[in-house]
């Protein structure tokens, strides 16, 4: 006999079928995010776990074999580097925050903002993935986000965008962007 498909399987909330539940999220760590609770699989039996936001810090374990969970790799603390090939993957499938650094290497300003990337990446480590992406060998991306002056800075979250700065702002400024991102 058939489940009734109208009913929650085991594991899913009314009004959410198995898919919605687990996201789509491939190649990552993260299956699903929400503004309550992540669901990261363990690296050792599989098992998917739910955990809370507010207990992200406190060193989840696996429920079914105890193992340490590590959510980082999720949000590495440096900035990863993306390609037009990547770039799906790394920004609009992510299910979280996400800010994308357009630079290219003869921009002057681009290169003074580098390191204040790298400071806020290991900073907000956990929280926000940081993306880089070169304008020189990434040209669709560029054109596709109207990318016209470099640096630019894009800040999506769930794969929409959701605010453009543009030009190389103070360390302040762009932390201001970034908590409202939170």
């Amino acid at each position: 006999m058939e489940p009734d498909s109208t009913q929650p399987g085991r594991g899913e909330r009314a009004g959410q079928g198995r898919k919605s539940l687990l996201g789509s999220f491939q190649g990552g760590v993260l299956g699903l995010m929400n503004a309550d609770h992540i669901i990261v699989p363990c690296g050792n039996c599989g098992t998917r776990n739910r955990i809370p936001r507010a207990r992200l810090k406190e060193s989840p374990v696996c429920g079914r074999c105890r193992t340490p969970i590590s959510v980082s790799a999720a949000y590495p603390g440096l900035a990863v580097d993306a390609t037009d090939r990547t770039f799906q993957q790394e920004v609009l499938q992510f299910p979280g925050s996400v800010l994308v650094f357009f630079w290219a290497t003869w921009c002057g300003y681009c290169r003074s903002l580098m390191p204040v990337i790298g400071e806020l990446a290991k900073k907000y480590a956990g929280r926000i993935k940081f993306v880089r992406l070169q304008t020189d060998t990434n040209q669709a991306t560029a054109s596709r986000y109207d990318v016209l002056s470099l640096p630019t800075l894009l800040l999506f979250k769930n794969g929409r965008q959701v605010n453009r700065l543009v030009g190389a702002l103070p360390r302040e400024q762009l932390e201001q962007q970034l908590s409202a991102l939170l």
